[in-house]
């Protein structure tokens, strides 16, 4: 049994978002074919602090399932960065510049000094130098990291092109790269000048064993949420993201300006996660804020909504919408990384058409009818969601994780 230590800049598990969810399967997916899996993650969360200083514990353990655990480290030192960085709004370049330096905690040493594979979780997260330096390195691409710098804040847009010298060093640096859609996945191979790297695609897929619930849930959620049966509940999933938020203010003036509409067809829109700070209910709008799991929302759902205009990879919400047997409403944009078609496997609709495709999905079939049809468009795509078919693909190309010892470097 080989050991993967997965490096990740936070603590993953439990999942709140759609970076979360794409590390948290991946690593399942390996622990489930039999690797030993450890996710080493270099800070915790708010949470985990306060209790460290209760009961001075410089660490978390956690044990996920059969061969997944995850370490949180809770040095204040590396807390207190993220911490600070985030609040004032700055990239993680200070958790590059000390990785990169080989200046990382004791227990991160002896995890890679044990590990036969390691995965680097993001850019951010580079080579540590060291005696495992010549071990196989691999990186998980969740996006273009220096695209979603170009689209932020002022501050962001600074270190865009530090990240792109990054991610253009990126074939350089590690053994290979799992990319997760064909736009990161040209960018490296453009580069990838050293060697032969395969890049293999992992797409934005999901466990989709995760969004099976137990009878009732979805009556039982609609209750708690104060739906009638015969209101429709769009889902739109996402966590405090800039493209998320971006989105959100465009359906908060759809919300106004069509509020009639939206009254009388007893429509609502079900904001799920931390992209709002708090749980709300404003007229078509019903905000859940922060939640511990998802899969009760989705149940309780209509259809899945992405009305994202911007970002970089692919969004992992499109994944859990499918694997929830959701029939989709998206943007154009909202859809890339996939395989759907539109009017095929999913609504389209630009901006400005988004009330006409609601009066679509309200007319042109019956509720059982798009349920049948978003079970259509899984079996379908299934081969391209399902992220143990998808872990198990891209590792096939990689002799390292064969189960006889790991070749040389190339």
């Amino acid at each position: 049994m080989k050991n993967i230590v997965l490096l990740s800049g936070f603590r993953i598990f439990p999942t709140s978002t759609g970076g979360h969810i794409r590390s948290a399967s991946i690593a399942r997916a390996l622990a489930r074919m039999g690797y030993r899996v450890l996710i080493y993650s270099l800070a915790g969360r708010q949470e985990d602090y306060s209790l460290a200083g209760v009961f001075g514990r410089s660490f978390r353990i956690d044990a996920i399932e059969t061969n997944l655990t995850e370490e949180a480290n809770l040095g204040l030192g590396f807390g207190l960065l993220q911490a600070g960085g985030r609040r004032l709004d700055f990239p993680r370049v200070w958790q590059h510049a000390l990785l990169s330096r080989g200046w990382v905690p004791g227990r991160l040493k002896a995890a890679l000094t044990e590990a036969d594979i390691i995965l680097a979780d993001m850019p951010w997260c580079p080579p540590v130098p060291g005696p495992w330096a010549d071990k196989p390195w691999f990186m998980v691409s969740h996006n273009l990291e220096f695209r979603l710098l170009e689209q932020g804040t002022p501050r962001h847009r600074r270190y865009a092109p530090w990240m792109r010298d990054v991610e253009t060093a990126a074939a350089h640096r590690y053994r290979d790269i799992f990319a997760c859609a064909e736009e990161d996945r040209d960018f490296f191979r453009a580069h990838a000048t050293v060697g032969s790297r395969k890049i293999p695609l992992i797409r934005g897929g999901v466990d989709p064993q995760a969004y099976a619930v137990p009878p009732g849930t979805r009556e039982r959620t609609r209750a708690a949420l104060g739906m009638r049966d015969s209101d429709t509940l769009l889902v739109f999933a996402g966590s405090g993201f800039g493209p998320n938020l971006d989105a959100l203010e465009t359906l908060r003036g759809f919300s106004r300006e069509h509020a009639e509409f939206l009254a009388r067809e007893h429509v609502y829109f079900l904001l799920l996660g931390s992209m709002t700070p708090a749980a709300f209910r404003d007229g078509a709008l019903i905000a859940t804020g922060r939640v511990p799991e998802v899969a009760s929302y989705f149940a309780a759902a209509d259809a899945g909504l992405n009305p994202v205009m911007r970002g970089s990879g692919a969004n992992v919400k499109l994944f859990e919408y499918l694997a929830a047997r959701l029939p989709v409403i998206s943007t154009a944009f909202g859809v890339r990384g996939t395989a759907l078609q539109p009017d095929v496997d999913f609504l389209s609709y630009s901006p400005d058409t988004l009330l006409n495709t609601i009066e679509q999905f309200l007319r042109a079939r019956t509720r059982a009818d798009w349920r049948r049809h978003a079970e259509e468009v899984w079996q379908r795509h299934q081969g391209t969601c399902d992220i143990q078919d998808l872990v198990r693909d891209a590792i096939a190309q990689l002799p390292e994780f064969s189960r006889g010892p790991p070749p040389a470097a190339t």
